[in-house]
This record gives structure tokens, C-alpha cells and sequence, in this order.
């Protein structure tokens, strides 16, 4: 093997690869070639943070986060040590002093096993801290003596400046030439396929599914806004204290007195879809829906988007046969749009429509299907 391949990655590495997502693999691949720093930037709440550590995970490394807005240049490898050397020349030996700096704990935790390091808002450092982070990031090492192993990997990310409201230090032309800079984005299926389903409350991920504009949303008279992290942390206060099945009638009471501090003006919204959902759920439609279909009358468009969001949600085909019947009334009350898109659902995601129970249910808009395959009959017109 050549020294050139001897860098690939092992095996082992390899197969966990298919765990990362596409934008996973991206950065992964930049920072496992160790020649050019991976430097993600992005607004404020976009997971920069989130999706170094989701790579860590999936790969079985270690995390290191350090926030290099929140630190000193000691904390980064600039600690000063006095030490004595013998020196030898043509007068003898003798002993000098010599400046040296520490090599901080978590550098020597680091090459103990797999890790990745990640130096978050490297512009908006002060000189001192971000000169001690940049000779880590591109020369992998602290000092001369200490140099970091081949199972270290690095990432570094920034905030976007004016655009988003941060003050930020801008790199000069060199800099820039030695970082990979990546745009790093984050749209709404993107956070609840990748991460939200899986460790966010259920309430919060049907509403954004619902209303996707408010994922990310700054409230110009409010401190707090709306962004995949703030959404996160109001998930983590909700489940704390009531758990991740719990319902808004449990937590929505104290939830109503801290959500702006959360989310800013985003948290009305989502306080009345609660209120909403509270009233009526998929589960009183599905079973009682002549008892409810005079209330759902007053609710607007929105609150049947949540309510097929809900049952979209659902496995259709675990269904008693009664909440089929309800199931057929509601859609028949629902506009075509959101008829059709619910049908359109089923059929993309449920593998078996030959299911007995789930073919009856469907020729009960045949209908409607029939156009539905002839719009989308290549070459027919739109």
C-alpha cells in the first residue's frame, strides 16, 4: 500500500458511511481528507453544532465542542510554561530558560480515541483565540511538540454577519484560501426526517410540518425567535416535565407562560394551534366525527392541514373499519387540494395497496383517482 492510499478510510469506517445522511457524507469526506478546514457557516439555530455531532454518532467518534466565542486564548493551547533545557555550544552547556505553552486537557483527550473537534463561531473570536484556533485547524498541531493523530478529525463554523445580525471578523484572502467554505442550509424535511421525528415533541414537529415558514422566523421586537434550536429547547422543556407523549392539555398551561422566551412572536401561533389541537385531534374525527364535524366548520383551512398532517402520520391501515368510515366523511368535508394530497400520500407510502381493507377505502374515491392518474400520465397536459 502507498502512502497516498494508506490514508483511505478503513473498512470498518466505510460501512458506517450509509448511516450519514448526503450532507453528512459531504462534510465528513472535507474533513477526513485533512488538507483544507471545513468551515460551515449559516444563521443562528441552523444545527451547525447538531449536525457535527449527528457525524460523530453515526461514525463512533467522539464530540468536542468548543465555542471559541466563549473562551481565552489558555483554553485553546496558549497557556505560557517556563521550562529549563541544557543547551550546548562551542562555550559548553549550560542552562536557559525556554517560553513553551501547555497542551490543554481536552487535546490529550482527543487523540485517546476517534474524535472530531469542532471549533464553533471562529469569526466572531477574539484575535488571540481564533490565531490559537487557526494554527490547530490548519497546521494539526499545539506548539512543536504536540501534534494531533490521524483519527482527529476538525471542523470549524461562523455566523453570516450582517445578514443575520451577528458582528463577525472578516479573514483575508489567505485565510480564505486555506478554509472550505460550505453554506450550510437546512430546510424543513430536512430537520424532521434527520432529526426532529426522533428526538423532538410530536406537537412541535406536525406544526411545522403544517406551517414549514415558521421553522426559522425572527421577531424584530423580541429577543427570542424561532429557529430549529429554539424549537428544540422548547421540545426539551416539554418533554422534562411532561414527557414526549404528552398532550397539550398537560403542558400547555405553563407552556403558554415561557414560549415567547423561546420562540418570540412565533409562540401565539403555536399556542392556538395547541389550543386547536386540544379541542379537537385526529383521534375525536376519527371516532366521534358526527359529534365534531359541526365544531371542525369553525376552525379555518389551517386546522384541517393539522388534522390531515395527523393522519398522515398515522398507519391508515391499522384503522377499525368505523374509523375508516369517519376517515372517508372527514376527507369528503376537506377541500380537493387536501383531499388529493392525502390520497397522493397513501399511495407513495404505503407499499401494499392491495391491503383488502385499504382497497375498499380507496375505491370509495375512485373517482378522484382516476383524474389524479390522468394528470400525472406522462405526456398529458398540466
Amino acid at each position: 500500500m502507498t502512502e497516498k492510499n494508506s490514508k483511505l478510510m478503513p473498512e470498518a469506517m466505510v460501512e458506517k458511511l450509509a448511516t450519514l445522511t448526503l450532507k453528512e457524507r459531504k462534510y465528513m469526506a472535507i474533513m477526513w481528507a485533512k488538507y483544507g478546514v471545513l468551515n460551515i457557516t449559516s444563521k443562528p439555530g441552523i444545527a451547525k453544532s447538531a449536525i457535527g455531532r449527528s457525524i460523530a454518532d453515526k461514525m463512533g467518534f467522539r464530540y468536542m465542542d468548543i465555542r471559541l466565542s466563549m473562551v481565552d486564548e489558555t483554553d485553546v493551547g496558549l497557556y505560557p510554561n517556563v521550562s529549563e533545557i541544557d543547551v550546548t555550544d562551542e562555550n559548553g552547556t549550560r542552562t536557559v530558560k525556554c517560553l513553551d505553552f501547555v497542551v490543554p486537557r481536552w487535546a490529550i483527550e482527543a487523540n485517546k480515541q476517534p474524535t472530531i473537534i469542532h471549533f464553533e463561531e471562529l469569526n466572531r473570536a477574539s484575535q488571540q483565540v481564533r490565531n490559537a484556533a487557526l494554527q490547530i485547524l490548519l497546521e494539526r498541531q499545539i506548539g512543536t511538540d504536540f501534534k494531533f493523530n490521524e483519527n482527529v478529525l476538525m471542523m470549524s463554523s461562523g455566523n453570516l454577519g450582517d445578514e443575520d445580525g451577528t458582528d463577525v471578523e472578516e479573514f483575508d484572502s489567505a485565510l480564505n484560501n486555506r478554509l472550505v467554505h460550505i453554506n450550510h442550509t437546512l430546510d424543513v424535511k430536512e430537520w424532521v426526517d434527520d432529526f426532529a421525528t426522533e428526538n423532538v415533541h410530536p406537537m412541535i414537529v406536525s406544526y411545522i410540518n403544517t406551517h414549514p415558514e415558521h421553522m426559522y422566523k425572527t421577531s424584530d421586537n423580541a429577543k427570542g425567535y424561532a429557529t430549529p434550536r429554539s424549537w428544540t429547547m422548547m421540545s426539551e422543556f416539554i418533554v422534562a416535565n411532561y414527557g414526549m407523549n404528552s398532550t397539550p392539555r398537560e403542558f400547555l398551561p405553563l407552556l403558554k407562560e415561557v414560549a415567547a422566551g423561546y420562540i418570540g412572536n412565533s409562540a401565539m401561533k403555536f399556542v392556538t394551534y395547541c389550543e386547536d389541537m386540544m379541542n379537537i385531534n385526529i383521534m375525536d374525527v376519527l371516532n366521534n366525527f358526527d359529534k365534531v364535524k359541526e365544531d371542525l366548520k369553525k376552525y379555518n383551512r389551517d386546522k384541517n392541514s393539522e388534522l390531515i398532517q395527523s393522519l398522515k402520520e398515522m398507519d391508515i391501515t391499522k384503522l377499525s373499519d368505523k374509523q375508516l368510515d369517519n376517515c372517508e366523511k372527514f376527507l369528503n368535508q376537506v377541500g380537493d387540494d387536501e383531499k388529493t394530497a392525502y390520497l397522493l400520500h397513501i399511495l407513495d407510502n404505503i407499499a401494499d395497496v392491495t391491503n383488502p381493507k385499504l382497497k375498499r377505502f380507496l375505491l370509495k374515491f375512485q373517482d378522484l383517482l382516476v383524474t389524479i392518474k390522468k394528470i400525472n400520465k406522462p405526456g398529458s397536459p398540466k
